[in-house]
C-alpha cells in the first residue's frame, strides 16, 4: 500500500497550511513490521497537530500530547531523543538543512511522524536516509492510525513487544525535549538594509516546483500536476509584487553558494515562515517568555507606517537579504505578516523607505 511524502519538503516554506499529513509525495510501503533498531537505536519525532483559526492562523497545542507519547515510547524502549514541530522543520529550506545536521550528528537512524488531524491521529516510523527527504522511495514504513491517541499507542506497543527485540535503550530522558527553533543566521543579524543595494542585482528564489520524474502513479502525477499548476500562479504573483521593488532584481532558482558567487549575486532574498515567537528565534531576536505578540511595521507609502500587533503563536511569514559573501542577515523593521504576499509588500516598502532616507 502507497503513502505520499511533503510537499513542503521541496516547495517554498510555508505556503501551505493545511492539515494533511507531511508524508505527501515519496512513495512508502505501509506494514506492521517493527524496525529492527526500534529498540537500540535513536529516533526524531516529526510532530504535526491542527492549527487553531480564528482573527488568526496560530499553531496548535502540543505539549499534553507530547507528554502521553513520549511516556509511552519510554515503555516502549523507543529512544526518541527530539520532538519537532513540522511547522518548524518546513520553515525555511536553510532551516531544514540544519535540523538535518543536527540529526545526523546525533547518529538518528529512525523517524516518527506523529500526525494530528480532525479524524484521529496517524504514526508512521521509517529508517531516516541521512537527506533533506528523511525516507527513501519504496521504504517499508511501520504504520497505524486510530481515531484515539490512547489506542494508537496501546496497538503500537502490542507491536513492539511481538517484535521481542532485545532492549538497549536504557537511558531515555523522562521527558520529551522538544527542538524549538534552530538559528539560520550564520553570521551577523543587522536590523537595516544595505545602502549597496541600490546599485547590486537582488536574487529572489522562484518557489519550487515538485519533479515529477520516476513517478509512474497515475494519483500521485495528477497531485504534482495541480501543485505545480498552482507553483506556477504563485511565481507569477510573487514577479508581479516584485515590480514594486525600487531597484535592480532577478528571480532565480535555488543554488548553491559558490553557484551565487560565480553568477556574482550578493544578496539574496530569501523567507521563513513559522509560527511569529519561532520566526523571531530562528532569526536570532530576543524574545521574552512573557510577550504574547509582536507589532509589525507596516509601511503605507510613500513615507508613512502603521503599526499591526500579531499574537505570538500566529503563523507568519517573514522576508529578508542574506550577503552571500559575508553571510550577514539583513531583516530591516520587524514587518512579518500572516500571508507571503504582504509579508513581501511589508518588506519592499520598508526598504523603500529606509534607503531613501539614508544618504
Amino acid at each position: 500500500m502507497r503513502i505520499t511524502f511533503s510537499t513542503l519538503l521541496l516547495g517554498f516554506a510555508g505556503f501551505v497550511l493545511g492539515q494533511t499529513p507531511i508524508y505527501d509525495y515519496v512513495s512508502v510501503n505501509k506494514t506492521l513490521k517493527v524496525p529492527a533498531e526500534l529498540n537500540s537505536e535513536r529516533s526524531a519525532v516529526i510532530f504535526s497537530v491542527p492549527t487553531k483559526r480564528g482573527d488568526f492562523i496560530e499553531a496548535g497545542e502540543h505539549d499534553k500530547l507530547l507528554s502521553g507519547v513520549h511516556k509511552a515510547f519510554v515503555t516502549m524502549g523507543i529512544d526518541a531523543i527530539f520532538y519537532l514541530n513540522e511547522l518548524n522543520f518546513t520553515a525555511s529550506y536553510n532551516a531544514r538543512n540544519s535540523y538535518i545536521e543536527l540529526f545526523n550528528s546525533r547518529r538518528i537512524k529512525n523517524i516518527i511522524f506523529l500526525t494530528q488531524t480532525e479524524k484521529g491521529y496517524e504514526y508512521l516510523m521509517a529508517p531516516f536516509d541521512g537527506s533533506i527527504r528523511l525516507v527513501k522511495d519504496g521504504s517499508d514504513v511501520f504504520y497505524m492510525q486510530n481515531n484515539e491517541l490512547y489506542s494508537l499507542l496501546l496497538n503500537i506497543g502490542k507491536e513492539v513487544r511481538r517484535a521481542d527485540q532485545e532492549l538497549y535503550n536504557f537511558l531515555i530522558p523522562e521527558k520529551p525535549n522538544y527542538l524549538h527553533g534552530l538559528s539560520i543566521v550564520e553570521k551577523t543579524l543587522l536590523k537595516n538594509y544595505p545602502g549597496i543595494l541600490r546599485r547590486s542585482k537582488l536574487a529572489v528564489e522562484r518557489f519550487i516546483p515538485l519533479d515529477s520524474s520516476g513517478i509512474s502513479n497515475n494519483q500521485v502525477m495528477e497531485k504534482i500536476r495541480r501543485y505545480n499548476q498552482d507553483i506556477a500562479s504563485k511565481n507569477m504573483e510573487l514577479e508581479e509584487i516584485m515590480a514594486s521593488y525600487p531597484y535592480e532584481f532577478e528571480l532565480i532558482d535555488p543554488m548553491s553558494d559558490d553557484d551565487l558567487r560565480r553568477n556574482r549575486y550578493q544578496f539574496l532574498l530569501r523567507s521563513i515562515s513559522s509560527s511569529a515567537g519561532t520566526v523571531k528565534q530562528m532569526l536570532d531576536y530576543e524574545v521574552s517568555p512573557n510577550e504574547t505578540g509582536f507589532v509589525s511595521v507596516v509601511p503605507v507609502m510613500p513615507d508613512q507606517t502603521r503599526v499591526k500587533t500579531i499574537p505570538r503563536n500566529a503563523i507568519v511569514h517573514k522576508f529578508y537579504i542574506r550577503q552571500n559573501i559575508s553571510k550577514n542577515v539583513h531583516v530591516g523593521e520587524w514587518d512579518a505578516d500572516v500571508t507571503w504576499q504582504q509579508s513581501l509588500k511589508n518588506m519592499i516598502g520598508n526598504l523603500t523607505q529606509e534607503l531613501k532616507i539614508k544618504n
